[in-house]
Formats: structure tokens, sequence, C-alpha cells
């Protein structure tokens, strides 16, 4: 398994006008792209920028549950592709058991990035998936997007 860092939030050109993008770095600045929904890029983006709405989103809610059931997220591995669909595991810790949990990888990188948990990529995900070496120029960074 890869440890990954998340290097950004993106929003790819496409026949929708554009598609949301998570883009995940390994150590050896190997970055792969994955296609999410527009609420998990605001999930994600929001932890990366440590912005807390005034009201609790999806994925800050979960937080607040599992932290009062005295529950931590240990880490997340994203450990499959089929058909061009990435799949994920949560591993969370309560009362000295681990639980694994299926979930989309952007909910789980939003989640792991909110209890600050490693995130790791099977090397065979990182393979079949296809790599890529720099962000395309073509993207426009979440931050940068004027959204009304």
């Amino acid at each position: 398994m890869i440890v990954v860092s998340v290097h950004g939030v993106y929003m790819a050109p496409s026949i929708f006008g554009g598609t949301p993008v998570v883009i995940l770095k390994d150590e050896r600045n190997r970055m792969l792209q994955i296609f999410i929904g527009i609420s998990e890029a605001f999930a994600i983006n929001s932890a990366l920028k440590d912005v807390t709405p005034p009201r609790p989103m999806t994925h800050d809610l979960a937080v607040e549950i599992i932290k009062r059931l005295n529950a931590e997220i240990e880490r997340v591995v994203i450990d499959d592709l089929i058909e061009s669909t990435f799949y994920a595991r949560i591993f969370l810790k309560a009362n000295s058991m681990t639980y694994e949990i299926d979930a989309r990888p952007s909910d789980s990188i939003a989640l792991a990035l909110r209890f600050n948990a490693p995130i790791y990529v099977e090397e065979r995900v990182f393979s079949e998936a296809g790599y890529i070496e720099r962000v395309p120029e073509e993207y426009t960074p979440f931050d940068e997007l004027a959204i009304d």
C-alpha cells in the first residue's frame, strides 16, 4: 500500500461544463485523479482549507457522531478499481475494536482529512488507473471557482 496526500480539488472540463476531481499524490510525485461529486468536492476542499460551515454538513455530522461514540477513523484505503469505479474502506476504531466499512473514496477522503487519518492506495489501483505526473493545465483549482 502507498500512503498518499490530497494534492487538491479541481474542476475538470467535461461535456457537462465541469466535473470535480480530487487528486492524490504519493511520495514519488505520482498523482491519481478520482472524479467525484460536487458535494464531496466541497467537503474535501473545506477540510483542506480548515473551513467550518456555520451548520454541519454531512461529513461534519458524521465526524461528530463518530467522536461522540468515542471512536476515530484509523485509516482509509482505496483498494479497488472495477469498471472505472474506485472502491475504498474506512477503518474505524472504537472500544479497542477495528471496524472495516465499505465507502466511496470521496467520502472516505473527506472523513480522513477531518480526523487527520492516513490515506492509502493499493499499488495495483495506481497502476490500473493510470496515474498522472502533473495536474492538467485545463483543470481549475476549486478555490478559484465562482460558485453562486
